[in-house]
């Protein structure tokens, strides 16, 4: 049997701020591998190569995408049997809970020729002092894209059948659940869909959903209930026994764009924008789960719509821009940092990992 590879971001840059499930990866598995020092490119490289090693040992690997940089990991969840999760855990801080039992540290401080990084110590403090206004000025333009947002959905809440989408969803449920009550309890997981990056929206939907055989695409106005419709699912899975996967939307930190029930081989998913996709016709599980049937704004509605359309788009366009600048400085930082590396001490430190 072949072994899975699955790609999902670490991090997600919404209106409420950075965004990452770490925590909840963290109580996912049974050995914690925290990287700490050293957090510039090669500890990516070092976790695609940790990644390459288990894979190859047909073990199902998860990658974790960091959303500044294209082909960049914060992290891997190497699963079942070994169920580790290697995790760069310098920027953001993150600390072991349970050191000595679950938890590793794997110190990368002395790894660095810290005389030689100490040389470029102004560019350190006038690249940190860019970046933190680039990432401030990036948050402020997504945190006006959400309230615009949030006006988006008042004109297309006044015209929806709320009765004939509840109507839908009972149907749903029913045609996916039956009566079935499993044996034992739901487990609940999450990952992120997607992000802002320095290319704009960006998701990994593709890679997530590419072994499930049925897969739900929700197509509907914004403010119309999917984030809601997905958690009323999520809750019913779990409260018939079903394992759940909720993955939540990449700009507000509060909605699910999609629930995965591995059991009964399923997804559903917002596939509006920023991630529009349409089912597969050689894929005969694939369907449109259409609620926008139920919403019918007026010409006036169509009209408001337009302007806070192109308001959102100017906001979203002001965030990528900032991303950018914020990607360079980061970008700069970390490339002064890889150039201090001591190989050899670097290979000492990483070469146990390889089990």
């Amino acid at each position: 049997m072949n072994s899975t590879i699955l790609h999902f971001f670490g991090k997600a840059l919404t209106g409420q701020g950075m965004k990452n499930l770490y925590k909840e990866l963290i109580e996912e598995a049974k050995t914690v591998c925290y990287i700490k020092g050293a957090h510039g490119f090669k500890v990516s490289e070092l976790l695609n190569n940790l990644g390459i090693h288990y894979h190859n040992q047909k073990v199902d690997i998860e990658y974790f995408h960091d959303p500044l940089f294209e082909n960049t990991f914060e992290a891997l969840f190497v699963k079942e049997p070994h169920n580790i999760l290697f995790l760069q855990a310098t920027n953001p801080p993150f600390e072991p809970t349970l050191y000595g039992s679950r938890d590793r540290v794997i110190s990368l401080y002395e790894c660095v020729d810290e005389m030689k990084l100490a040389s470029h110590s102004a560019k350190i403090v006038q690249l940190n002092n860019d970046k933190n206004k680039w990432h401030d000025k990036c948050f402020q333009a997504l945190a006006r894209a959400i309230k615009i947002h949030d006006d988006w959905e008042i004109e297309t809440r006044r015209y929806m059948d709320w009765n004939g989408l509840n109507q839908q969803i009972v149907q749903l449920i029913k045609n996916l659940f039956g009566e079935n009550q499993l044996n034992k309890r739901g487990n609940e997981t999450h990952r992120l869909l997607g992000t802002l990056t320095p290319a704009g929206a960006r998701d990994t939907v593709q890679s997530i959903t590419q072994s499930l055989e049925n897969r739900y695409f929700i197509k509907g106005y914004p403010g119309t209930g999917k984030s809601s419709m997905m958690k009323k699912l999520a809750g019913e899975a779990l409260n018939r026994g079903y394992d759940v996967q909720k993955v939540w939307c990449g700009l507000d930190s509060n909605s699910i764009d999609m629930v995965i029930i591995p059991e009964l081989n399923f997804c559903i998913f917002d596939s509006t924008e920023p991630h529009v996709y349409f089912p597969d016709p050689s894929r005969s599980g694939d369907q449109v789960f259409d609620i926008a049937q139920h919403c019918h704004p007026t010409e006036i509605e169509e009209e408001n719509i337009k302007v806070i359309v192109a308001k959102y788009r100017s906001a979203m366009y002001d965030a990528v821009a900032y991303c950018n600048l914020y990607a360079e400085a980061e970008r700069e930082l970390r490339n002064l940092l890889d150039s201090s590396i001591i190989e050899e001490k670097w290979n000492e430190q990483t070469n146990g990992l390889f089990l």
